[in-house]
């Protein structure tokens, strides 16, 4: 798909009456395996530093969560008859049903571009449950 927008883009600059990038720029855009040692030792020491964001650090609390730790709660000491813990795992199940209704939604509009969608391709159901699990 890449390369795609690389040949649009190369035809727009030729139409547009500018130069197309040369072979050096296009050797940058390069993965760091296919380029030559070299420019791979050079490219990974001169990396920035991976900063962390205060809000990466924690999971989020979602509704879903919370219904989902509700549930478990209450059929697992239901099933063990603890009386006082069963009574959590409804208030969990009761405030993650509410919050679910309380919060907004995150509505995605497909992104387009001349007829077509520039949005990668949909993940899989683990990898999605994977994402749902880390935010």
């Amino acid at each position: 798909m890449p390369d795609k927008y690389q040949k649009e883009i190369e035809e727009i600059l030729k139409n547009a009456g500018e130069a197309a990038p040369d072979e050096a720029v296009r050797a940058a855009e390069k993965p760091l395996e296919d380029r030559p040692r070299a420019v791979r030792q050079a490219s990974r020491s001169n990396k920035a530093p991976v900063s962390y964001s205060p809000r990466g650090r924690w999971p989020s609390i979602t509704p879903g969560k919370i219904l989902l730790t509700g549930l478990i709660v209450f059929i697992v000491t239901a099933l063990l008859q603890i009386w006082v813990l069963i009574w959590v795992g409804l208030a969990l199940l009761v405030a993650g049903y509410l919050l679910f209704f309380v919060t907004p939604r995150n509505i995605s509009i497909e992104k387009r571009w001349r007829g077509e969608s520039i949005e990668d391709p949909p993940e899989s159901p683990w990898d999605r449950f994977k994402r749902w699990m880390k935010s």
